[in-house]
């Protein structure tokens, strides 16, 4: 081990100390995965949510609102979560007019979901919808 690698070592376990143990570290990252959404929904009900975005954005669909106490909502769906299928359909590339009406035609909804907020603070500043 030269000077210079003990030295890299030893200010990077530094820095590392000291990130782990600041109070606003987490590196929960289960909270990033992806994860199922199963919503029922009857006739002429509203989901719950609204949705942003789509293919002309580039950076997918995304939960723009979540009705607070909706079944939506009970269910995880949150602010800042990219639709990645909706009953088996790819929502990663879809027109934002196609989602919509998937999402209300369908009954039974079975969503594959992340939350990605930086993806989604990106799509926001492009205001596509």
């Amino acid at each position: 081990m030269t000077k210079y690698s003990s030295k890299f070592n030893s200010e990077w376990s530094t820095k590392s100390a000291r990130r782990v143990h600041h109070p606003d570290y987490n590196n929960e990252l289960t909270q990033f995965l992806p994860r199922t959404i199963v919503l029922k929904k009857p006739p002429g009900a509203q989901l719950g949510f609204n949705i942003r975005g789509g293919k002309a954005s580039q950076l997918g669909i995304f939960i723009s609102k979540v009705v607070p106490d909706s079944d939506a909502h009970r269910a995880g769906l949150q602010e800042g979560d990219q639709v990645l299928s909706v009953n088996d359909v790819d929502f990663q590339d879809i027109e934002h007019s196609r989602a919509v009406e998937i999402l209300k035609t369908a009954r039974e909804i079975l969503m594959r979901v992340r939350f990605f907020p930086y993806n989604y603070q990106r799509q926001k500043e492009r205001t596509v919808h």
